[in-house]
C-alpha cells in the first residue's frame, strides 16, 4: 500500500472518530432532557465512556499483536457508527448509561486500534505525522460539535441527527480504511506479553505524564466556561468563547508540532510545551479578569497540542514491548487523568475556589516539564541502521524504527 494514500486513510479516520464522538458529546443537553436526568445524575452518567475505556483498552491492547490495525479500526468504527445511536434511543437513565458504555468501548477501541496504525504509518514514512493526525481528531471534533449545534438550532430530534452524522462521517471513514497499512511495522510483535503488574518504569512514567496532561485536558474541558463566567465576571459569551479558543489553540497547535520534534526531539519538544501550557495559564489566572484567563486557556492549548501525540510515539517505541499493549498502558491512564480531573478540580474548588482549583492545571504543565526525560528511548541492542534518530538526536528513535533495519 503506498505510504501517502496510508496517511490520507488515517487521517481520514482520525478525522472520523473526532466528528462521530462530538456528534452525540453536542447533543448531551437533549439527551439530558429525554431521560429527565438532574445535573449530578447526569454527571454520574458521562463517566461511563470513560469506564468502558478503562476497561477495553488493555483487552485491546492485549489483541492487536500479529494482527493488523486495519482490521481493528474498521471493526471498531463500524461498531462506533452503531454505538452512537444508542444514547438517542434511550429512555432513562441507566438505558442512557450503558449506551455510553458501549460508545466508550467502541471509541476507545478505535482509539487504540487507530493510534497503532498512525504510529505504523509514520515508521512507514520515517518522519512524524502523529500530531497532524491528532489535529484531524480536533477538527473533526469541531466539524461533529458544528453539525450538532445545527441541529439544535434547528430543533432536530438526536435519532435524525446521529443517523445523519452516520452516513455523512461513518461512510466515507469506512471508504478510507480501504487505504490503511495491511501490516503493521512493529519490531516487537511477537515480544511476550507485558504483565501490567511488572510495566517497564519507563512506560509507567509516561502513561502518568499522559495522565496528568489529560487531567488539565478535562479541567479546560468542563471548567473553563463556569471559571469565565462565575468567578472572573464574564459573559456567558465569553465563557463559551474560552472552551473555543482553548480547542482552536490544541488543534493548531498540533498541525506544528510534527516539525517542533524534528526540531527539538521528544524530551526538548514536551519541556518546552509543558512550560507554554503552565506559564501561560498561570499568568492569566494570576491577572485574574475574563480576558486574561482566555488568554491563558489559549496558550494552555497550544502548550498542551504536542504533549499526548509526542507520550505516545515514545510509548510505541518502548523496546521489548509490542505497540499495542504500550499504547494501550499510556492511553489507559491518560483516560482515568481525563475521568479524574475535572472531579477533582471540582472538589478543590468547593473547599477554596474555582480560581484556585483550576492551578491544577498550572502543575500538570509543570508535571509534563518534570517528567518529559521519560520519552527519552533507551538505545536498542541491534543496530538499528538508517533511522530518524537523526531527527531527535540524544532522544532515541522514532516509534519502531528497528523495523527499517
Amino acid at each position: 500500500m503506498n505510504a501517502r494514500a496510508a496517511r490520507a486513510g488515517i487521517t481520514a479516520v482520525f478525522f472520523v472518530n473526532g466528528a462521530l464522538f462530538a456528534t452525540w458529546a453536542s447533543r448531551i443537553p437533549a439527551l439530558s432532557n429525554r431521560v429527565g436526568a438532574t445535573t449530578g445524575v447526569l454527571g454520574l452518567a458521562l463517566l461511563a465512556p470513560a469506564v468502558g475505556a478503562v476497561v477495553v483498552m488493555p483487552i485491546v491492547g492485549r489483541l492487536l499483536p500479529g494482527r493488523p490495525s486495519r482490521m481493528f479500526c474498521r471493526i471498531a468504527l463500524a461498531g462506533l457508527i452503531v454505538a452512537i445511536m444508542l444514547p438517542a434511543l434511550a429512555r432513562s437513565v441507566p438505558a442512557l448509561a450503558g449506551a455510553l458504555f458501549v460508545v466508550g468501548v467502541t471509541n476507545s477501541t478505535m482509539d487504540l486500534s487507530m493510534n497503532a496504525q498512525g504510529v505504523s504509518v509514520e515508521r512507514h514514512m520515517r518522519r512524524p505525522i502523529l500530531s497532524s493526525l491528532h489535529a484531524a481528531y480536533s477538527f473533526g471534533g469541531f466539524a461533529g460539535a458544528g453539525l450538532g449545534a445545527l441541529a439544535a438550532a434547528l430543533n432536530v430530534a438526536p435519532l435524525p441527527h446521529f443517523l445523519a452524522a452516520a452516513v455523512l462521517f461513518g461512510i466515507g471513514g469506512l471508504i478510507a480504511t480501504r487505504f490503511l497499512l495491511a501490516h503493521d511495522e512493529d519490531v516487537d510483535a511477537h515480544a511476550p506479553s507485558m504483565r501490567w503488574r511488572a510495566m517497564p518504569s519507563r512506560l509507567l512514567l509516561i502513561g502518568i505524564t499522559c495522565l496528568v496532561c489529560l487531567v488539565a485536558e478535562g479541567g479546560a474541558s468542563d471548567w473553563s466556561a463556569k471559571l469565565v463566567h462565575d468567578d472572573l465576571a464574564g459573559t456567558a459569551a465569553l465563557g463559551a468563547i474560552a472552551y473555543a479558543v482553548f480547542s482552536i489553540g490544541m488543534g493548531s497547535g498540533r498541525l506544528i508540532t510534527d516539525r517542533l520534534w524534528v526540531r527539538w526531539g521528544s524530551v526538548g519538544l514536551l519541556r518546552r510545551c509543558g512550560a507554554l501550557a503552565a506559564v501561560g495559564f498561570a499568568a492569566g489566572l494570576a491577572v485574574g479578569t475574563a480576558p486574561a484567563a482566555i488568554a491563558g486557556f489559549a496558550a494552555l492549548g497550544l502548550g498542551l497540542a504536542g504533549v499526548v501525540p509526542t507520550l505516545f510515539r515514545a510509548g510505541a517505541d518502548q523496546p521489548g514491548v509490542s505497540t499495542g499493549p504500550a499504547l494501550a498502558a499510556v492511553t489507559s491512564l491518560g483516560y482515568l487523568g481525563f475521568l479524574a480531573g475535572p472531579p477533582i478540580i471540582g472538589g478543590v474548588a468547593q473547599l477554596t475556589s474555582l480560581r484556585f482549583a483550576t492551578g491544577l492545571m498550572v502543575l500538570a504543565g509543570v508535571s509534563v516539564v518534570l517528567l518529559a526525560g521519560a520519552a527519552r528511548v533507551p538505545d536498542r541492542v541491534e543496530n538499528a541502521g538508517e533511522t530518524l534518530d537523526a531527527c531527535d538526536p540524544g532522544v532515541g528513535s522514532l516509534a519502531g524504527n528497528a523495523a527499517l533495519r
